[in-house]
């Protein structure tokens, strides 16, 4: 999917995959990210969000979520995470990140709200009346007031399949007269997912019927006069969406494939934020004239749309051919890879891919490695998968 891009934006960054491979620095099966890249991307965002008077939370679980990263993207300028799950959360408020949002897109377990307060986060997604009873209880029981937004809903919404759930509108005010009765919990703002989707033509981001609920729902707030401050709009965030997402009331967002400029419009627009991704694996053995690529980086949504093979910084961007995409259902063992009729592949051959991925589903290793873009290339840090 950003195959061609990455090519054409961040050659050097390919190479450097290549040669760490080849020179045994990092094994088959691992994703790289390019610090420098990474850096840039991120201040980019705080810089145009800051210039718009919104807000970041930086989303980690599509760059497997290390500590490490998140320092970097801390240091970078977006100063606290949004973590989709407590496992996250815990991964990496234990390691000094600070928790902007928790509980969207799934919501803490009623024996975990007690941890959850201990990283003081900026607040806690709720999804229903009996969840924020948890939080309540569980604050109280810390001595603790702890700010909340509602995630909202309505049957027209555009909501993936296992990530369903929230406020449905029409229980809105319902829900906030008995979540006011709460003590130690304070509705502050709302929030939906997606609220932008690629447009057809592909030369754009467009607004869901999510982001319509979204002001739906903050006009029922303002009603029921609650101080709103927070109106979270996630999904497509980037320097491209911040203007268009601020100036529908939007004070919240929470870029993710942005900070490696890989949202869906990165494929097809060139964007300010550069790639900073890619997956590296190696050529394993033919099989019925084609050939077999060691995996267990490969996700079900990963769109891919090529792979580079070879062993020669000199001749690795030339050298690029099709792809046969698994189904979901298969364990990624190995990926398929058609024989080129231009180029000679070699077993042990280093096979570079970039495309849309979750590292945090799969069973990939990660290596950061920095001075790409000043052409020395030096590996930080290996987080293996194991």
């Amino acid at each position: 999917m950003f195959l061609d891009v990455t090519k054409r934006r961040n050659p050097a960054l390919i190479q450097a995959g290549m040669s760490l491979h080849q020179n045994g620095e990092i094994p088959p099966n691992t994703y790289i990210i390019d610090v420098d890249a990474l850096k840039m991307n991120t201040r980019l965002l705080e810089e145009k969000a800051s210039a718009y008077g919104m807000e970041l939370y930086f989303m980690s679980k599509q760059l497997g979520r290390l500590p490490k990263i998140a320092e970097v993207i801390k240091q970078s300028g977006i100063k606290k995470a949004v973590a989709v799950d407590f496992d996250e959360g815990k991964l990496l408020a234990d390691n000094g990140i600070p928790i902007g949002n928790i509980g969207h897109l799934v919501q803490p377990g009623k024996h975990q709200w007690e941890e959850v307060l201990s990283w003081k986060p900026e607040v806690v997604t709720i999804f229903s009346y009996e969840r924020a009873v948890q939080l309540a209880k569980a604050a109280a029981f810390a001595g603790v007031d702890q700010d909340i937004i509602l995630k909202v809903m309505d049957e027209n919404d555009n909501i993936y399949r296992a990530q369903e759930g929230g406020i449905p509108l029409r229980d809105l005010e319902e829900t906030i007269d008995r979540i006011q009765d709460l003590s130690h919990v304070t509705i502050v703002g709302i929030t939906s997912f997606p609220n932008l989707q690629l447009a057809p033509d592909k030369s754009k981001m467009i607004p869901t019927n999510n982001l319509t609920t979204l002001l739906r729902a903050k006009k029922t707030l303002e009603q029921k006069g609650i101080t709103i401050k927070q109106i979270n709009g996630p999904s497509g965030t980037s320097s491209e969406t911040i203007p268009f997402l601020a100036a529908q009331g939007v004070t919240h967002g929470e870029p993710g494939h942005a900070l490696t400029g890989t949202t869906p419009l990165h494929a097809f627009k060139d964007l300010p934020e550069e790639p900073a991704i890619i997956y590296v694996s190696e050529v394993s053995h033919t099989y019925k004239g084609n050939f077999q690529v060691i995996a267990g980086g490969y996700y079900g949504r990963s769109n891919m749309g090529g792979c580079l093979v070879g062993h020669d910084p000199a001749t690795i961007l030339k050298q690029q051919t099709t792809v046969q995409e698994h189904s979901p259902e298969s364990i990624d063992y190995y990926g398929t890879i058609d024989a080129p009729s231009s180029f000679t592949i070699d077993i042990g051959d280093t096979a570079i891919f970039s495309f849309r991925t979750q590292i945090f589903v799969t069973r990939a290793h990660v290596a950061l490695v920095q001075g790409i873009q000043s052409g020395e290339p030096k590996l930080l840090h290996l987080e293996r998968k194991w």
